[in-house]
């Protein structure tokens, strides 16, 4: 619950204490002499009509690593708050990782957010950054609440990528290059031909085939960008583009994504806006 409130700011119900604190460890703790559902009935949480993004915090607490040290416990629990949950539609997913352990945010119900979580989770293998991760998580919880903003922040994604690999290959670049001129430059720079495939060289023309795919499907996406994403003036009565569409985008640009970062194979360091002042060219 301190993961939660400030329990030292809230009054405690047994007058030897004086706050939460104090009365939840001696009767939760030491002499477990509450009931095991105690947490429902107090009024201080308001556990039973609280927002249900405050309940789904709660129940994701309970299965933190920090708090439950059981794996097998983790497992069962989470597939029974899914089993209830679902019907309402909700679901609690894995988010992130802490010393291997999985930590957990309550969402509503999507097809295929699991496709973008483990997504992301690739993704952070070399670019493991706050930036990063702040992209990716805005750019996946967009999708169902603010298309426009995915797509915007899909497109950043992309770019940042490959400014990151560019510069981690000590490649000149300019503040002013175009979506289409940094992943040109970028694929010119990666080596993909395949390094352990039976004949390999035989699939050389058509990756490069892919890899002009590759560079169409960015180019759409930068004029759905203009069209329809973050970044510029819409009209009062504008409509954004249909959840499907964003999905789609997220889900193309963060496996593009992956493919050029494990092609890079290295960790890059993350170059954003702020980083161009201060490159060495």
């Amino acid at each position: 619950m301190s993961r939660l409130f400030d329990l030292s700011s809230l009054p405690s119900m047994d007058n030897r204490f004086s706050d939460a604190s104090g009365d939840i460890f001696k009767h939760a703790v030491m002499n477990s002499d509450w009931p095991l559902d105690w947490v429902f009935a107090d009024g201080r949480f308001n556990l039973s009509q609280c927002p249900d993004e405050k309940y789904l915090q709660f129940l994701c607490e309970t299965i933190h690593p920090a708090v439950r040290g059981s794996e097998t416990e983790v497992q069962q629990i989470l597939a029974l708050y899914n089993k209830h949950l679902t019907s309402d539609g909700f679901e609690i997913i894995p988010v992130d990782e802490i010393s291997g352990r999985p930590i957990f945010k309550g969402v509503q119900h999507i097809n295929g957010i699991l496709t973008l979580v483990a997504q992301r989770t690739e993704i952070k293998k070399y670019l493991n950054t706050s930036y990063i991760n702040g992209k990716i998580s805005l750019m996946n919880e967009a999708i169902y609440k603010d298309t426009d903003l995915a797509i915007g922040t899909a497109k950043e994604l992309i770019e940042t990528e490959c400014k990151s690999i560019l510069k981690n290959k000590n490649i000149p670049f300019e503040k002013d290059w175009t979506i289409a001129r940094l992943l040109k430059e970028t694929t010119v720079t990666l080596d993909f031909t395949p390094k352990k495939a039976t004949r390999g060289e035989r699939a050389v023309l058509s990756i490069r085939q892919i890899l002009s795919g590759i560079g169409t499907t960015i180019q759409g996406v930068l004029e759905l960008r203009n069209a329809y994403g973050t970044g510029h003036g819409k009209e009062a009565d504008f409509e954004g583009l249909e959840p499907k569409y964003a999905k789609l985008i997220v889900g193309l640009i963060s496996e593009i994504a992956i493919l050029y970062l494990a092609t890079n194979g290295e960790t890059a360091e993350v170059v954003d806006e702020n980083d161009l002042l201060n490159l060495p060219f």
